[in-house]
């Protein structure tokens, strides 16, 4: 993962905010341990080079590149663990489990990749669609996300025998531009959004608990019948 000049210096603050939580530790003769946790692909081996100056941490498009915990002295009174990326053990929230698939989190073998970057370039084309016209030479968006897949495909030359699109390929293109960051600064969620994603995740939950407790009771009324 790339990471530009500006990133590197917000990137190095990191070790300021370090020291002041732990203030006494540099005083005592003792090094500063620390600790980077995230979910995978997300870029933590790059923060992690650029903290120590040189290559410490193996780095790549794929999640699990990191297979294991290690340590790492920075030779500034500051030791930090590297750890394999870490996800819940369910994602319960069928949005974040698209979001998870577009940004590399879950190997592109986890989910549909068509699906996933049609899930994409339809939230983007909503919240960033000056990034994806600039990126693609597209003057108007078409309106729906299947239309724009086939745009972009035509754009970079995706085609197949006949002239047809190839939207594997387009899919390819579009999330590797936004996983290497090309289409540019972008964040796939915020706050109110999750929130109303939750409500709609309880909600569904609900009403499929009703369903099973539903259908327990049939099965119960059923089986009583049987014995009479």
């Amino acid at each position: 993962m790339a990471i530009t000049t500006e990133q590197i210096s917000e990137v190095n603050k990191i070790m300021e905010l370090c020291r002041k939580l732990a203030p006494h530790r540099e005083e005592m003769g003792k090094n500063i341990r620390t600790m980077i946790m995230g979910i995978p692909n997300v870029g933590k081996s790059t923060i992690i080079n650029t903290l120590a100056g040189r290559v410490v941490a193996k780095t790549g498009n794929q999640p699990a590149v990191t297979r294991q915990q290690q340590r790492i002295n920075l030779q500034n009174g500051v030791v930090l663990s590297d750890t394999p990326g870490i996800l819940w053990p369910k994602v319960e929230n069928p949005h974040s489990g698209f979001r998870l698939a577009a940004t590399g989190a879950v190997k592109d073998t986890a989910m549909e990749y068509d699906e996933v970057a049609f899930y994409t370039v339809e939230y983007l084309a909503k919240a960033y669609p000056e990034l994806l016209k600039k990126r693609y030479n597209i003057d108007e968006l078409p309106e729906n996300e299947v239309e724009l897949m086939e745009a972009i495909g035509e754009k970079r030359g995706c085609l197949r025998a006949g002239g047809r699109i190839d939207l594997h390929k387009a899919s390819e293109i579009l999330l590797n531009d936004l996983r290497s960051g090309t289409l540019g600064l972008i964040t796939l969620e915020h706050p109110d959004m999750i929130s109303q994603e939750l409500v709609e995740v309880e909600e569904a939950a609900a009403q499929k608990a009703e369903e099973k407790a539903k259908n327990k009771e049939e099965r119960r009324k059923r089986y009583l019948r049987n014995k009479r």
